[in-house]
């Protein structure tokens, strides 16, 4: 058998053939082409169709022969155009002629099956449609001839049209099946082999080879699922299958396998005949609507186990309002089970004095679908009444609708007792304060005046606030104010007590002299948070020393007018005294009555801290479970408003209980009545060594007692001074050095004078007499304290009418002089 040259005979053939590629670049044609066409190959070869043959991109002739080609790569099928209209170029560029033309475009394929290029069979056909036109002449209009011709274009040109209408209405629909927001596909004859698949198809399948495979092929992990059988039923049957959240594995391209869920129809495609040719195949992936679903789900469901333990009361209602569901703790609040709650009028037990505190706010967040905050009074379950704060926010399903209000409950009854009780003795401390004859005053840390008591008004008859801030220094006499101020500021900086004498303004407009003190409170870390000061009227004290100094520049002209101004400074001291003695009855009380809200106040806050633990733990559970259930302002109450207020309540009673017990304290022992006896030095001493001999053992030191002389004081005022004296020493002394206590002691005559010397850390001059003031310490601050020890036995030296000193330096030592009178009496006491 003779082997057929295909390339002569495509080149030999009388029908003009033109071949290209998929991009429409002329790869070759026959001679047969070049002479239709007028033109020579080597100007065709290696030239898009288009620039060959140009034309303009918007005629209909143009676009009629683009589509035909681009529906033969994309279809892969054989395509026919039955006339069209199309110059060609003349020879030696002389412009272009008219012709008409019927093409058939044919697909090659490679021995691979791939679609390699297209082959072109066009015939000129522009004199038989001239011909028609002649047909309609005189001429020919009766020849038999020119009937036939004109209507065979007649037919060639309805067929023409009829394609181009189907082509436009196939490339429409196929553009909606590829946009279509469902994925379809379209499966022929019993193998279901595809014939069309969309993109959504496509992707759901996670491969894109697929056309003109059957499903078996295409998918083979959906045969043992069960969905070729339900294909099979469908085709056999003629019954469409609707599946509505089907479960479906499958394998993508790069081998993971990927759960699907999906709402599909199989519904039979019938021939003309009535038979079943194939199947359309319509869906929509529910996927991430079913997990969605199922993870609302499970979220409500641990939504309700870790309500039911939650310490705080819960609770849910529906669009109109109505509880849908109460926490445990809410339902122990109004004592009823959870069967009573779809049922339960919450509002029945509200306060008839609270309906709009509750319901106002309510009202107005379930048609604005916002959050809310409200206080109201509920009956709980025994019939009493109590404070209940409600904190509520909007609850949304997963397409945005309102579904109701979440909210939270707190029973803050016992809270707003405590505030009320700590309003209360706020006032009964303004009473006390406006009830003595000192003027009392306080300030800000930066020494803003802001408060003053009734008796600063009443004594210096300004309005009241008039001398708030720094217009408290146009109070003084002009020539005392620079002076006053310069003070002031000095111990702003410098933390030191306040102490100076000036003339005030009287609501006379005399200028009396006063004595001005003042006090920092500092917190734990040593800041001044406050000021409290006092001025004490000492005019006529002044006056009286005045007298007393210009009768003895007078030498004293007689005893009897000595004598007399004596009278008038005793008398003066004792109501200094009398004044001292208010002072501190005034401590007492405050003290006294400040303690019994401060207890309840520390109290509730240990509570609070209770209740706090148990709603950070509820937080972290809903955390877990779903953190779009917490708002930013819900975070930010749990995790950062809450703790802070809470330890700010804390400190600050733990700070106010430290300095009522000081000054209860010192108030006792201001008012405690002195003792005299005979004490014997070396014992008492003795009996303090041994009190302190764990703590010298621990630290590997020695307390030495030498020579010491015996005096007659009061016992307990002794014990206290030298006990602390003593305690410091111990406490301070200089880690890695062997320590080494002395307490001795030398008789003077009238007194007696004492040292308790130590070889510890020391004190930077500096520190010398800030020691003594109270609540203030020197050094590094690591051991416990409140710094009231120095300032207490400063105070019981001068009241046993002796002096206190210091002399130290830096990482040597420490030696405190204390020098007391050998011998007091009751009439001898000093206050």
């Amino acid at each position: 058998m003779k082997t057929i040259n295909f390339e002569a005979l495509f080149s030999a053939s009388p029908n003009p053939y033109v071949l290209v590629d998929l991009s429409l670049t002329i790869a070759g044609m026959n001679d047969a082409y070049l002479r239709v066409t007028m033109s020579r190959r080597e100007d065709l070869v290696g030239r898009n169709m288009f620039d060959a043959f140009p034309s303009d991109p918007d005629s209909a002739s143009h676009r009629q022969l683009r589509s035909s080609f681009e529906k033969v790569i994309r279809e892969q099928v054989p395509d026919h155009i039955p006339l069209i209209e199309y110059a060609i170029p003349l020879p030696n560029g002389q412009g272009f002629e008219e012709r008409y033309w019927s093409a058939t475009h044919t697909p090659l394929f490679n021995h691979s099956g791939e679609m390699t290029f297209i082959l072109q069979h066009t015939v000129d056909v522009t004199e038989l449609h001239r011909l028609r036109f002649m047909a309609k002449s005189s001429v020919l209009s009766s020849g038999p001839s020119a009937l036939i011709e004109t209507d065979m274009f007649r037919r060639a040109q309805a067929v023409q049209k009829a394609n181009q209408a189907l082509t436009e209405e196939r490339q429409q629909l196929r553009g909606l099946f590829e946009q279509a927001p469902g994925f379809m596909a379209a499966l022929s004859g019993p193998d279901h082999v595809y014939t069309l698949a969309n993109a959504a198809y496509l992707q759901v399948v996670g491969r894109e080879n697929i056309i003109g495979r059957p499903v078996r092929e295409a998918l083979p992990e959906v045969v043992g699922q069960g969905f070729v059988d339900l294909l099979d039923r469908v085709y056999q049957t003629g019954q469409p299958f609707v599946g509505r959240s089907i479960r479906v594995v499958l394998k993508q391209e790069t081998g993971a396998k990927q759960e699907h869920y999906l709402d599909f129809v199989y519904q039979p495609i019938f021939s003309p005949d009535g038979q079943v040719s194939g199947i359309f195949v319509q869906g929509h992936d529910v996927t991430e609507q079913k997990r969605n679903e199922e993870a609302l789900r499970e979220s409500e469901q641990r939504f309700r186990l870790v309500a039911e333990s939650a310490p705080v009361m819960l609770w849910m209602g529906d669009q109109k309002g109505k509880c849908n569901y109460l926490n445990k703790a809410q339902r122990e609040f109004w004592g009823i089970d959870e069967a009573a709650v779809p049922t339960f009028d919450w509002g029945s037990t509200l306060h008839v004095d609270d309906q709009e505190a509750l319901f106002g706010p309510f009202s107005r967040a379930m048609e604005s679908h916002t959050a809310f905050t409200t206080e109201a009074r509920f009956r709980r379950a025994d019939g009493e009444f109590r404070t209940v704060r409600t904190d509520a926010r909007p609850r949304f399903g997963t397409g945005g609708e309102f579904l109701g209000m979440i909210g939270v409950n707190v029973d803050i009854t016992e809270t707003r007792r405590a505030e009320k009780a700590l309003r209360d003795s706020e006032e009964r401390f303004r009473a006390i304060a406006n009830s003595i004859d000192q003027l009392i005053w306080a300030t800000r840390p930066d020494g803003f005046h802001d408060y003053y008591n009734q008796r600063w008004y009443d004594y210096t008859g300004v309005p009241e606030g008039s001398t708030d801030g720094a217009a408290w220094n146009g109070m003084f006499h002009p020539d005392d104010r620079e002076r006053a101020w310069s003070v002031w500021r000095h111990c702003l900086t410098s933390g030191e007590p306040y102490h100076i004498e000036y003339r005030l303004r009287h609501r006379s407009g005399e200028y009396r002299w006063v004595l001005g003190r003042a006090q920092p409170v500092r917190d734990e870390e040593g800041r001044i948070t406050r000021w409290y000061g006092t001025c004490t009227d000492i005019h006529d004290l002044k006056q009286a020393q005045d007298a007393l100094k210009a009768s003895r520049e007078r030498a004293l002209q007689t005893e009897r007018e000595t004598r007399r101004l004596a009278s008038v400074l005793a008398e003066r001291v004792s109501e200094l005294d009398a004044a001292n003695e208010e002072i501190q009855r005034f401590a007492y009380i405050v003290s006294h009555d400040l303690r019994a809200p401060l207890v309840n106040i520390m109290g509730f806050t240990s509570e609070l801290e209770g209740a706090q633990i148990g709603i950070q733990r509820f937080f972290e559970k809903v955390r877990e479970v779903d953190p779009s259930l917490i708002s930013p302002e819900a975070r930010a109450a749990v995790e950062n408003d809450l703790p802070e207020a809470i330890g700010f309540i804390r400190s600050s009673t733990v700070k106010m209980d430290k300095l009522i017990n000081a000054i209860l304290k010192l108030s006792r022992e201001g008012r405690r009545v002195l003792a005299p006896e005979p004490i014997g030095m070396g014992s008492l001493l003795a009996t303090q060594r041994q009190s302190v001999a764990h703590q010298l053992q621990e630290r590997g030191a020695e307390l030495i007692l030498t020579s010491l002389p015996d005096l007659t004081s009061d016992r307990l005022a002794v014990e206290q001074i030298f006990g602390n004296l003593i305690d410091n020493a111990v406490k301070y002394l200089k880690p890695g050095v062997t320590g080494r206590i002395v307490v001795r002691g030398k008789d003077l005559g009238d007194s007696v004078l004492y040292e308790i010397e130590d070889n510890g850390r020391g004190i930077d001059p500096k520190d010398f007499e800030r020691i003594f003031d109270l609540f203030r310490r020197s050094g590094v601050q690591d051991q416990q304290g409140e710094g009231i020890g120095l300032a207490h036995v400063r105070a019981l030296v001068r009241r046993l009418g002796g002096t206190i000193s210091v002399s130290s330096q830096l990482g040597e030592g420490s030696t405190f002089t204390v020098t007391l009178p050998k011998s007091i009496s009751l009439s001898a006491e000093t206050v």
